[in-house]
């Protein structure tokens, strides 16, 4: 059985280009791929998922398999769309078209980059991203800036009716701005008992929070790292310790 199990998670994470990491003792992880065992744990254990910086919704079949209901937040109006008819099929999977900050109603300027959108943010890029090929290999810069109203996350879940208990694994992928986003949050994170967040040591985007403060900051409130970041960018796993 743990076999079959084992295999199963194998082959839906090779959809989306992910591998298990094998734990080789404890307290040593052995990398041979993009996803560890701690994270589908923490998956596993959660009664539910937050997906903040949603894109595509590419891993909705990985949260689909695990049962697990999710609340998706894209702020491109146009990749939102692609969310929703990607989502469809999912009964217990939501999307929300959110600008998420720290701040309610605020203007802000997103800018959409050339990289699919992937990697459009409030934040510009950093001038030595703009002028070289150190990410991904590729050359990145924001074709084209729109005006979006903020929102806080407490503020969009409490207008919803939402109870953020039963959303308690949060997964964080906004190109910089995850700092923001988690300090609008404060009332919702009280629930929440893990999260996935991406990091950066170097400065992809002006302006952005690097790994040490979000670190900093979420030791604060008793989220500690399950790893230190051993790349340029990485997401990293934080559990919450009472």
């Amino acid at each position: 059985m743990k076999k079959f199990f084992k295999k199963k998670i194998k082959s839906i994470l090779s959809k989306f280009g992910w591998k298990l990491i094998k734990i080789r003792k404890p307290g040593t992880l052995k990398p041979y791929g993009k996803i560890d065992l701690k994270v589908l744990k923490a998956l596993n254990e959660s009664k539910g998922i937050l997906h903040l910086g949603a894109h595509r919704g590419t891993e909705a079949e990985v949260y689909n398999w695990f049962g697990k209901p999710v609340l998706w937040f894209e702020a491109n109006p146009e990749i939102y769309e692609e969310l929703k008819d990607n989502l469809m099929n999912y009964s217990n999977q939501k999307c929300f078209n959110s600008l998420l900050s720290d701040e309610d109603e605020k203007l802000v300027p997103f800018n959409i980059s050339n990289y699919d959108s992937a990697a459009s943010s409030i934040f510009d890029f950093s001038e030595e991203i703009k002028n070289s090929k150190t990410w991904n290999n590729r050359n990145h810069k924001m074709i084209k800036k729109i005006q979006l109203k903020s929102v806080t996350l407490d503020k969009i879940l409490n207008e919803n009716s939402i109870d953020p208990s039963n959303y308690n694994h949060w997964v964080l992928d906004l190109q910089g701005a995850e700092l923001l986003v988690l300090k609008g949050a404060k009332k919702s994170l009280l629930s929440c008992r893990s999260l996935y967040v991406e990091v950066s040591k170097k400065e992809f985007y002006s302006n952005a929070a690097t790994w040490l403060e979000v670190k900093e900051w979420l030791e604060k409130l008793n989220f500690f790292p399950s790893k230190n970041i051993s790349k340029d960018e990485e997401d990293i796993l934080f559990l919450k310790q009472n």
